[in-house]
């Protein structure tokens, strides 16, 4: 349950000015609002929305939230927002956590957020998808070579596709980093360690020449069927079109250690 207040903002710089308005005052709304967010689900309505987001004021004040941005990426009627919240976490402890936002002018729930509630809770929960599947959505280039080798859980392929200092960042905190060609390769030997791939179905690809942002659903982790889950991932390219960073936004248990 993390609202970032920069998000409006985000909502604006697309051109839906009476869309950001009512996120920034939902008593002066003018158009329907709606939007998912991971632990209080889908919210739509102006009261239920303030009544919300004044919870969240108090929520960031106690936990001593502080906001860091990351990156934006930009695509024709969508943006992905990145942030990292630094707050207490479920034991007291500062942690950074990454926090994904979708906003996405041409569907029914335009603003979409995406974070691990691993850190806050203590334990992973289950999200039901937000959006459907497109059979058409594409990630293109290196972002789209490394889903192949994710789907067949193909290590080398995997690897190959970051720069030699690439980084992969997991969902549960800014610090759940694994860098250079060593580290990625242990970290896919053990994510490929459960009987094969990841295969993510595509429900949104957002891409602006650098990054590739894509939201997906997961229903299978090498042998294991996992319940159908939303997440969010990120490609950054680098100078050699490699990907320099990679991120990842979602709450799914993994079946392997």
């Amino acid at each position: 349950m993390v609202w970032i207040p920069q998000i409006p903002d985000l909502v604006g710089r697309l051109g839906a000015t009476e869309l950001a308005d009512a996120l920034r005052d939902p008593a002066t709304a003018t158009v329907p609002v709606a939007l998912d967010d991971p632990e209080a689900g889908r919210i739509s309505g102006v009261a239920v929305l303030a009544a919300w987001l004044a919870v969240q004021d108090t929520w960031r004040a106690e936990r001593k939230a502080e906001i860091e941005e990351v990156a934006t990426t930009f695509g024709e009627g969508r943006a992905v927002g990145e942030w990292v919240v630094h707050l207490e976490g479920a034991e007291g402890e500062r942690v950074g956590l990454p926090v994904a936002v979708a906003v996405d002018l041409a569907s029914a729930l335009p603003v979409r957020i995406h974070h691990s509630r691993l850190p806050l809770l203590g334990r992973h929960a289950v999200r039901r998808p937000m959006v459907p599947p497109d059979p058409s959505a594409r990630a293109s280039g290196v972002a789209g070579a490394y889903l192949a080798a994710l789907g067949a859980g193909d290590t080398a392929a995997a690897v190959a596709a970051f720069a030699p200092d690439g980084t992969f960042r997991g969902p549960s905190a800014d610090t759940d980093r694994c860098t250079g060609t060593e580290e990625l390769t242990r970290l896919h030997d053990t994510l490929f360690s459960a009987g094969g791939g990841i295969p993510l179905t595509l429900c949104t690809v957002t891409e602006d020449g650098e990054r590739s942002a894509f939201e997906y659903v997961v229903d299978r982790w090498g042998g294991a069927e996992l319940p159908p889950q939303p997440g969010l991932a990120v490609c950054v390219r680098g100078a050699h079109g490699l990907i320099a960073s990679a991120r990842v936004y979602d709450d799914v248990e993994a079946p392997v250690e």
